[in-house]
């Protein structure tokens, strides 16, 4: 555990402080601070878990089940603080009364599987695991525990045959990405292409899903691939975040397209919020030669017609 705590203060500045002095001057006022606002408390209270002040983080997750009620997440957060605290009972009981109230929670399935591995039942806690992964089979957290699971006793066929069980459940889309990597660890690529684009189509939220996949294969060095992904599913100009942008432009750059990527990171910077517009242009100042190559598409696009059929994005041009 680190002696400092890495905090954002009331001016948006990341401040670092000793672990003694934040639990003497910050927790304090900020609970006070906080104490009616349940979306900011809810905000802290989490940092106060991650940071390990699992006391203070009590009295946080107490009082949001105050302004909440007994809501599934609330309930879950609690058994939470119960569990760093190693107050095992008492998140049981949370968990299950969770459980009672909400029978579909997944979460809440894993959260209990997690107490029972503390306790040293293993079993049970596999059992909770697994039913909890059939109630929501798109949880990260539980998903990876699970995999992990299976790996460590090089189990790949048996997981596989799980993974399918999962998959085959309505809604499910991040089975499939544990199965894409089992295939590309086995260098099974038309395989795992079939699973990363499942994925992608079955997930409700696809600009994370398509930033994880071509992360991966851009890690795995198969960028055809990752260019295969972008130009089937992403779009510059749907873009909240840079990275999947990034992803794409390492692989053309790796591939000798540098006007592709160029116009690419430039039309996705049009659409970005303002914090991560200035992160566009330092990726391109590491590009060499990045300022002709863009000079030069500026001189294109000033002499290029006018006509309907002419007015497309740089990004699609270089298609």
């Amino acid at each position: 555990m680190s002696e400092f705590v890495t905090f954002t203060n009331e001016f948006g500045q990341s401040v670092q402080l000793a672990r003694e002095d934040f639990q003497k001057k910050i927790i304090p006022q900020s609970l006070d601070k906080f104490w009616d606002d349940k979306e900011k408390l809810r905000d802290f209270a989490m940092d106060l878990v991650r940071e390990r002040f699992p006391e203070q983080a009590a009295v946080a997750a107490d009082r949001l089940l105050e302004l909440y009620g007994p809501i599934e997440s609330a309930l879950i957060f609690r058994a939470v603080v119960h569990m760093q605290a190693a107050e095992y009972e008492q998140a049981k009981k949370m968990l299950l009364d969770c459980l009672e109230r909400f029978p579909s929670s997944g979460t809440a399935c894993t959260n209990l599987a997690k107490v029972y591995a503390l306790e040293g039942q293993e079993a049970k806690a596999f059992e909770t695991l697994e039913a909890g992964l059939f109630r929501d089979p798109n949880q990260e957290n539980g998903l990876n525990m699970y995999v992990e699971s299976f790996l460590q006793f090089n189990k790949r066929d048996e997981l596989k045959k799980r993974l399918e069980a999962f998959m085959a459940k309505e809604g499910a889309w991040r089975p499939q990405l544990h199965m894409a990597r089992l295939a590309l660890t086995e260098e099974n690529l038309l395989k795992a292409m079939h699973w990363y684009k499942e994925a992608v189509e079955r997930a409700p939220e696809k600009e994370e899903v398509i930033m994880t996949v071509t992360g991966e294969l851009g890690q795995a060095g198969y960028v055809y691939q990752l260019i295969q992904i972008c130009e089937q599913y992403w779009s510059p100009a749907l873009s909240q975040y840079p990275f999947t942008g990034f992803n794409y432009a390492n692989a053309l750059l790796t591939t000798d397209q540098k006007e592709k990527a160029i116009a690419v990171l430039r039309e996705m910077q049009q659409h970005l919020s303002e914090q991560y517009k200035p992160m566009v242009d330092h990726f391109l100042s590491r590009i060499p030669g990045a300022d002709e190559v863009e000079a030069s598409l500026k001189q294109t696009a000033v002499n290029q017609p006018s006509g309907e059929e002419e007015k497309k994005s740089k990004w699609k041009f270089w298609k």
